[in-house]
């Protein structure tokens, strides 16, 4: 190459070099617009119409009443996700529970088990093959099961059912009779024992889960309602007579303190006396014994409904205030998480 085409070649590269940075200057492609606002007008208001009516836009975007909307303290706290339930006591794999009749409730005969129903069917599944029963009929969705035990063929067949427990983490399984009703006899008692053998033994291997049996958890649906300007209430989504027993037993093995206990229980008017006194009221450790809690932290959980069912805080069969009852209610349902 010859130096006058070098420099032929020199100079168009500085030309094309020149038109590229031009591009990236004020009066280029990419015009700088941050100093815009300098030279900007001001506007005159909008008006609407004399004849236009603000009120004919709330039919299209209406607000609802707060007329009747509780009035919020200054120092109220706004309640946070029911957190994931932290257990520091380890409950037995599987436990065989039983409930007398009385006061309109069948007995009861179920086996308790600490696992969610998601988990809980796989551990079934294993447990029925290391039984050699046979299992018929299946359906994780509902939780439905029919089998036969010992693989017999000539042996009657068992339905089943197993459904979410009145606790998180927690899975019923009942047996049934031809009417649907649960089963209390003997043979239903060995069964279930044999199945709370198994699952007591120590887990090896990876555990198993069926997304299936997840929805049997639905059912339960625990809310705690604070519309404004009633009165809280606790719902619990499982039949009444689930829901009383389940409590029941709940209360009885964690209302044991003196500020903190179950007094007595009314299964025929569904309704728990308690003894409560606020964390900030309660007393230390070393003047507990001197004193125990007044008339004034005596009340009333009373249930109500068939399915959900609805839980409130009365005393002497008032309502009491709204705030007392939600702290009231929040340690109930941290019971049932």
């Amino acid at each position: 190459m010859s130096k006058q085409d070098l420099l032929k070649g020199l100079t168009g590269s500085l030309v094309l070099s020149g038109l590229l940075l031009s591009g990236c200057s004020s009066s280029g492609f990419y015009h700088d617009r941050k100093t815009d606002y300098v030279d900007a007008k001001t506007a005159t208001a909008l008006k609407l119409p004399a004849q236009a009516d603000h009120e004919r836009f709330r039919e299209a975007m209406p607000l609802p009443s707060i007329q009747s909307a509780e009035k919020i303290e200054r120092d109220f706290v706004a309640p946070r996700p029911d957190p994931l339930p932290v257990v520091d006591v380890e409950f037995p794999a599987a436990e065989l529970q039983e409930y007398g009749a009385q006061g309109g409730i069948e007995a009861r005969l179920w086996l308790s088990m600490s696992d969610a129903p998601a988990v809980a069917w796989p551990l079934l599944q294993q447990q029925f093959e290391r039984l050699n029963w046979a299992t018929v009929e299946a359906d994780p969705t509902l939780g439905h099961l029919v089998f036969i035990p010992d693989n017999q063929k000539s042996a009657i067949q068992v339905q089943a059912r197993l459904r979410q427990g009145i606790r998180g983490g927690f899975s019923d399984l009942e047996l049934l009779d031809s009417q649907q009703k649960v089963r209390t006899d003997n043979q239903a008692k060995t069964l279930l024992n044999q199945l709370k053998t198994g699952l007591s033994e120590p887990r090896l291997g990876l555990q198993s889960v069926s997304l299936l049996a997840q929805k049997i958890s639905n059912e339960k649906a625990l809310q705690l309602n604070t519309s404004g300007g009633q009165d809280p209430v606790l719902s619990l989504g499982l039949e009444a007579d689930r829901v009383w027993i389940g409590l029941e037993k709940l209360l009885q093995s964690n209302f044991i303190e003196k500020e903190q206990k179950l007094v007595s229980s009314d299964v025929l008017q569904r309704s728990f006396n308690i003894v409560w006194v606020p964390e900030a009221d309660r007393s230390s450790f070393l003047t507990r014994w001197a004193r125990s809690p007044g008339a004034e932290f005596q009340y009333q959980l009373q249930l109500s409904g068939s399915q959900p069912v609805t839980i409130r805080v009365l005393q002497n069969g008032q309502p009491i205030d709204p705030k007392q009852a939600r702290l009231i209610l929040t340690d109930v349902r941290n019971l049932l998480n």
